[in-house]
Parts: structure tokens; sequence; C-alpha cells
């Protein structure tokens, strides 16, 4: 059985986010010179693969990345999983781009970044885990529990662990500035 945190349907329909077989992974050149991946769409297995390719490419090239920039629904808190450690390995910084959302198991990537940081208009949630049926059970319930232990690796604050395990998966618990800033996230204005 595949464990999947999602948001539902409703905040699809809130956001207007097409579902996603996967997530696109890509390069992008920035202004100082070094490389930018960015990671859009639903995490699916699979996409650490993606992002470990990109870096090898982008390293191969002699190019520098300077950051994994987020925006996701969630997906797959194995791979969810696979990518944090990806991150955290390479000590990428994360970052949340204008109107972007990192949700659910992306919000383990964002917190095995370096440096994490969040431009106005970004949000980034946390929620329990759910089967991909939706249905909760004791092995999603484990799942939430081993998410809340990779997040404290991570060096998640408690507040926000205990948010993300008691929030149904049905719901989302958007963190705010102080939550961000305690886990050591910078707000930036966008530019």
């Amino acid at each position: 059985m595949i464990v999947r945190i999602s948001l539902g349907i409703a905040l699809l329909t809130i956001l207007n986010v097409p579902p996603v077989s996967g997530a696109e992974v890509e390069r992008h050149a920035t202004a100082d010179g070094t490389v930018a991946i960015s990671i859009a769409g639903e995490i699916v297995e699979g996409d650490a693969e993606a992002l470990r390719l990109e870096m090898q490419t982008a390293r191969f090239a002699n190019f520098p990345i300077s950051e994994i920039q987020l925006n996701s629904i969630g997906g797959s808190l194995y791979e969810g999983t696979s990518l944090a450690r990806v991150v955290r390995a390479a000590s990428l910084n994360a970052r949340v781009m204008e109107r972007s959302i990192c949700a659910s198991a992306c919000f383990l990537v964002f917190a095995a970044g370096s440096t994490k940081s969040i431009q106005n208009g970004a949000r980034v949630g946390v929620h329990a885990a759910t089967m991909a049926s939706g249905a909760n059970t004791h092995i999603s319930i484990k799942a939430t529990e081993s998410m809340g232990r990779i997040a404290k690796l991570l060096g998640v604050p408690s507040e926000i662990i205990g948010r993300m395990v008691s929030t149904p998966a049905s719901q989302m618990y958007w963190l705010n500035g102080a939550n961000l800033a305690s886990m050591g996230a910078v707000i930036t204005d966008g530019k």
C-alpha cells in the first residue's frame, strides 16, 4: 500500500490546481550564474531520482546549485522523505516562490533545506498522513507518527509537529510568520 498525503479535492478546487501525474523537476539558470532546481506538482515515486539526475547534470556542466524551489501540494510521503534526504545530503537551500505552495509531503523537503525562505504570497502547510484512498487507517496513523519523527530530525519545532500530527488529512494547517520564523525560515519580498 502506498501511504500518501493529499490535500483532497476541496483544496485542489480552491487553488484551481489540476491533478498531475508527477512533479516536474527542472533546472533554471539564475542571474548570478548558479542553477536553481524547481520541483512543481504532485510528489510521486521517481521524483527523488529525477532530482538527483538534474543535480548531476548541473554539476557535470560545472553549474553550482543555489537552491531548490518548491511548488507542490504534496503526494507520496515515502517519496517526499526521499526528496528531503537528497536536499539535506546536498545541503541545498529551499525556497517557496511567490504564489506557490509547499504543503503536506512537500513540507519535509522544505524543512530539509539548509536555509529556508518563503516569498510573500506563498504558503507552507502541514497535516496528517492518509492512505491514497483517503482512508485513515492503522497504517496512516503510523505514517503520521513517522512523519513527525522525520520532521523532528530535520529540526522542525515541536509546535509545528504537533499541528502536523493533529490536523486531519482532509484539512490543512497553514504556517504563519511566527511558525516559519521558529524553524529558521525567512520571509522575503519576492524580488
